[in-house]
């Protein structure tokens, strides 16, 4: 009887360690699906990125404009330049940093519109 019952325990053990085995096994392979699952992602980011440089680069933005959008090069070229003294009540650069902060943007259906301007935008 007890050898039938180390027999038994031998048994359920054996039964226990395969069943574990197995599952580390599967484990190992939805790891690696994981893994090639990354590296494709990740090779797939790595031409994107490339080709998003491509895109901004500013000799094909120059060639683009020039040929698809026609422009051309300015030929007269002027040089603004604001005075540290307002010339009216309407000039910004003229205003103190109180008179910034008190600035109001539009107001009532105008601002669902226009809305106002943000540093961060």
């Amino acid at each position: 009887m007890i050898c039938f019952i180390c027999l038994f325990g031998v048994l359920i053990s054996l039964t226990s360690l395969g069943s574990m085995r197995l599952y580390g096994l599967y484990l190992e392979h939805r790891l690696a699906d994981v893994t090639r699952r990354i590296e494709l992602i990740s090779d797939k980011n790595s031409a994107l990125e490339e080709r998003y440089s491509y895109l901004l680069s500013p000799s094909r933005i120059y060639m683009y404009a020039k040929s698809e959008l026609q422009m051309q090069t300015a030929s007269e070229i002027e040089t603004v330049k604001v005075s540290a003294v307002p010339a009216s009540k309407t000039s910004i650069a003229g205003l103190t940093v109180e008179d910034i902060r008190n600035l109001k943007g539009p107001e009532g259906l105008l601002s669902l519109i226009v809305g106002t301007a943000n540093a961060k935008d």
